[in-house]
């Protein structure tokens, strides 16, 4: 981003009506991101195989190598559906805003205003809980080298509480800086991919004892206490997340060159990196966790298959760690171009501050980058609070996500495929399919992420993804009249619009 041109009066640099207190400020005139840079945006945030590693314990047990494997390849299939569905939206409407500008286009004229903001709202919000996933998830991978070294060791939560701000911190820092955001993103990407080829030849290297391949593929191991069927799904939670987070990609279009062809590409690439990189980590620990009473995680796998060596532990650890936190990059850009677009139509408070992008050495929305990691850090008072409703909260994350992602292909498919003046990428059957597909999904993911992963329930083990979204709900409706309803402008429509 640059602040080198004047934009004309009445519109935004993202195709949406600006609010006059911000007219003319600034202009995307320099777009430093590349297919391959937009691309490492996406599979650094979306993390397939390192997803998988930090869920393995939930995922195996609602049904051990037989959910890992085949719930892989179902979640690859709804993530292909949901790129699909967005590539094709992002290429008729190319626009930082993403899902809430294609909302605006697509409902119709007394509802826009409202679903729209709705729909931004739910967007930045999934945003958000996934950063605070990663400030709580990042540290703790080092904190429980302290007990692996130390079994006395115990941490406070104090001390997460302090590292989770460390992170959110550190990674915003380096978020600001505009130029070098695609070579982070690459460098990570990079280093991820050589730490997982390690991990996937160093644990057949070291593994003496792998399951059969009947074992792997069809012996369904559920300890959860729930119903074969029901665990499988309430599991397939963390390998939903290695597919999620694709509208990442989509709030780079003023950054990157041709964001009706390109954007696409990226989005349709991170599905491909996702499975490359995230099957053969699946096959490899499917073979190699024999024991799952005592095999509860990725890194008691590595420990037992390298004879307890606790330098092993560390160095798997370390790296997980750095690609893990890698992933705030790509989150703070996600975050904070969502807040600064929506600024830009007056959706937040402070919008001639959020809306304004600095200029060198920057050439970033600061403001915005600042209000939205401000956000991630107040859920650490939750996760304060109570571990159990944080982790409930960010869950919710892939929800929100969904939601967003929902209400404009159900418009879309409410005025009518054939009438869509559409971009690029368009595929008119396997689009439709694609449309189907996640649709599908996303009320199954609703039910079943519900539900708590061990039956019966314990206090310690309940789940408030319900609650949690009915509270984002009425945050939504209270904001709504409250502040929006009076000063949310009106995002100019293309020739999309419903009529």
């Amino acid at each position: 981003m640059a602040v080198t041109e004047k934009q004309p009066q009445g519109k935004s640099p993202v195709g949406s009506q600006m609010p006059e207190s911000i007219i003319g400020e600034v202009i995307q005139t320099e777009k430093p991101f590349t297919v391959w840079s937009g691309m490492a945006i996406g599979a650094t945030t979306t993390n397939t195989a390192v997803g998988v590693l930090l869920t393995l314990g939930s995922i195996t047990a609602g049904g051990g190598s037989v959910t890992l494997f085949w719930g892989f390849l179902l979640m690859a299939v709804v993530g292909l559906a949901c790129a699909t569905s967005l590539s094709e939206l992002a290429s008729a409407i190319p626009d930082a805003g993403g899902q809430y500008i294609w909302v605006a286009n697509l409902s119709p004229p007394r509802s826009r205003r409202f679903l729209s903001y709705a729909t931004a709202i739910f967007s930045w919000a999934g945003a958000v809980c996934t950063g605070a996933s990663v400030c709580v998830v990042g540290p703790a991978l080092l904190f429980s080298l302290g007990s692996l070294l130390n079994p006395d060791f115990q941490l406070g939560r104090w001390e997460g509480f302090a590292a989770y701000h460390a992170t959110n911190i550190l990674t915003l820092g380096l978020s600001a800086f505009e130029h070098l955001l695609p070579r982070f993103t690459k460098g990570i990407l990079t280093f991820t991919i050589f730490m997982l080829i390690a991990f996937f030849v160093g644990i057949f290297a070291a593994s003496q004892e792998r399951l059969s391949a009947k074992d792997v593929f069809t012996n369904f191991t559920n300890v959860t206490g729930w119903s074969n069927g029901v665990s499988f799904f309430i599991s397939l939670n963390g390998l939903n997340w290695g597919f999620s987070c694709l509208d990442a990609i989509v709030h780079i279009a003023e950054e990157i060159p041709q964001p009706s062809v390109n954007v696409p590409k990226a989005l349709m690439l991170t599905i491909v990196v996702g499975v490359v990189t995230g099957l053969p980590i699946v096959l490899a620990f499917a073979f190699n966790m024999t024991n799952l009473e005592t095999q509860t995680s990725a890194m008691t796998t590595m420990y037992v298959a390298f004879r307890q060596s606790n330098a092993a532990a560390i160095g798997y650890q370390v790296a997980l760690f750095i690609s893990a936190v890698g992933a705030m990059w790509g989150i703070h850009v996600w975050q904070s171009r969502l807040a600064w677009t929506i600024a830009l139509n007056k959706g937040f408070p402070l919008a001639e501050y959020l809306g304004k992008v600095h200029g060198a050495p920057f050439h970033t929305p600061l403001w915005a980058l600042i209000w939205s990691a401000s956000f991630t850090s107040l859920l650490s008072f939750v996760y304060v609070a109570s571990e159990t409703a944080f982790n409930s909260l960010v869950s919710a994350g892939i929800l929100f996500q969904y939601a967003s992602y929902a209400m404009p292909i159900v418009l879309l498919l409410k005025n009518g495929r054939s009438q869509f003046e559409h971009g690029p990428f368009w595929y008119p059957r396997l689009g439709l399919l694609a449309n189907i597909v996640f649709l599908s999904w996303a009320p199954i993911s609703l039910v079943f992420y519900c539900f708590p992963y061990y039956f019966p329930v314990v206090v310690g083990d309940m789940n408030y993804i319900s609650v949690v979204l009915a509270v984002v709900i009425v945050l939504i409706l209270t904001f709504w009249f409250a502040y929006a309803c009076k000063n949310f402008a009106h995002p100019e429509l293309g020739s999309n619009r419903a009529l």
